[in-house]
């Protein structure tokens, strides 16, 4: 029975315990550096040892979880009890995954998320059996059923396969390739190095390598495309790692969406709360002809990517509309966008070069004569302005909205009037003049929501999206009158 209260397995305490070392690890490592008496440092790390493994174990003992009274109820806490209550209505999506301690004892981890949920998801049941995840899934499933007073009706009909896209190997190496994990990788071997600057002999390391200052040009530029090359074949295994076995299945009302190789992940969306469609298209992948296609959903908190969940990692642009289609019907692309105003582009072109030249100046003056080198940045912004002014537009089709902008990614965002929460046009000094406007659409979705803007737009054609958005106010309004 579900009813009665129910533990997670025994190696949610070892998950617990595991998350707190992970937590405390580099502290101790510089604690380790930093202390000359050592037996007290093992002392110390003995008790604090213990004193973990005793808070998981009472950790796990205090947790509890329920359904009951169509609420998933939850209590939890060691000094202080504490019980969450979540009305099973508000439970939006389901995601469950898997890591390497919960696949060694054939475990899953249930994320439970609500609309607008806060900083963490409402509920985590760290460890369950897959057997117990199916019976989570199937009673919260009939509860929904009888709280919207769905009529279940038995009839005998053919069982249909279920609509399932699977990337394949070429894909997923494509899609690895042609990511943008190389900052990723960048940015975490910089955040390394900036904490552990002082545990790391960069001195010996600049003794060893000091026959480098007479090199010339061309050995610093291959050492740094040889840096470059590292941690693009880095990203391309993390990109791997992560979509590997990459499956959306539709199921009835639902996407199930599975992907990971050493850490599984599956993530349920019911296509009831999908807010917006979003397609990017970066540097690369544009010319190429692939996008990759986000689902911009109700649940989600803000330190989970369901908020904006990947539908389909990689795909031909030509092909999305077709997609689209058929796993979210909902929802289609427009054929044509407006384009914006030429008067529009200068401001684009503005935009993007005036800091890259600012910077280069200064970069000049104080650098020279290598800072010189800083101006060929300059055309970059000019095409880049120019290319971000091509790629805006603005469509209305089929009872939704499409809006395309570009910074280095060029994003399409595809939302149905009803999904919208708020539609904002503003001026800026220099649009008054030019009777020009940004465009921003709001939409439902995690902490905060998810805005979009459209810059540089004709201000009647901003009026025209007004216009269009009021129109289903007034038919609302008119209808509770």
């Amino acid at each position: 029975m579900m009813s009665e209260p129910k533990r997670l397995h025994p190696a949610s305490a070892i998950l617990t315990f595991v998350k707190q070392l992970k937590d405390g690890i580099f502290p101790v490592i510089v604690l380790f550096f930093v202390n000359d008496y050592k037996i007290y440092f093992f002392i110390g790390l003995a008790v604090i040892l213990i004193v973990m493994i005793i808070y998981s174990i009472i950790s796990w003992l205090k947790y509890t979880y329920r359904i009951e009274d169509n609420e998933l109820r939850i209590e939890f806490g060691l000094l202080i009890k504490k019980k969450r209550y979540i009305p099973i209505e508000r439970i939006q999506s389901i995601n469950e995954s898997a890591g390497i301690i919960q696949q060694i004892f054939g475990l899953v981890k249930l994320q439970l998320e609500t609309a607008g949920g806060g900083a963490e998801a409402e509920a985590v049941l760290t460890a369950v059996t897959k057997e117990e995840a199916r019976r989570i899934h199937s009673v919260l499933a009939e509860r929904k059923k009888e709280l919207d007073h769905d009529e279940i009706i038995e009839t005998v009909k053919e069982e249909k396969p279920y609509l399932t896209y699977k990337i394949g190997a070429k894909e997923l190496m494509v899609a690895a390739s042609t990511s943008s994990g190389i900052g990723v990788v960048l940015s975490a071997a910089f955040a390394f190095f900036s904490q552990f600057d002082e545990l790391i002999p960069f001195d010996d390391i600049i003794d060893r390598f000091s026959f480098l200052s007479n090199a010339s040009i061309t050995v610093y530029a291959i050492l740094v495309f040889i840096a470059f090359f590292i941690a693009w074949i880095l990203s391309i295994i993390g990109v791997c790692l992560k979509f590997a076995n990459f499956t959306v299945v539709k199921k009835e009302k639902d996407l199930v969406i599975s992907r990971g190789l050493f850490e599984k992940h599956q993530l349920t969306i019911p296509l009831e709360r999908i807010q917006a469609m979003k397609i990017s298209e970066n540097l690369i992948r544009q010319p190429l002809g692939y996008a990759t296609v986000h689902i911009v959903s109700a649940g989600g908190s803000a330190k989970d990517e369901n908020v904006s969940a990947v539908l389909f990692p990689l795909i031909k642009k030509t092909k999305i509309k077709q997609i689209l289609t058929e796993f979210t019907p909902d929802f289609s692309l427009a054929d044509q966008l407006n384009p914006l105003p030429k008067r529009a582009r200068r401001g684009y072109v503005l935009v993007y070069t005036i800091p890259f030249l600012v910077i280069s100046c200064i970069l000049s003056y104080f650098f020279q004569p290598w800072g010189y080198l800083a101006l060929l940045t300059v055309p970059a912004g000019l095409l880049i302005g120019l290319a971000s002014f091509k790629d805006a537009g603005w469509a209305i089709h089929a009872e939704q909205l499409t809006l395309s902008s570009r910074n280095l990614v060029k994003s399409t965002f595809v939302v149905k009037r009803k999904r919208i929460q708020v539609i904002e046009a503003r001026q800026s000094f220099f649009q008054r003049r030019l009777d020009l406007a940004s465009i921003q659409s709001s939409t439902t979705s995690g902490l905060g929501g998810t805005h979009f803007m459209v810059k540089g737009v004709d201000i009647e054609d901003a009026g025209e999206v007004f216009e269009w958005y009021s129109y289903e106010n007034h038919a609302k309004k008119d209808a509770i009158l």
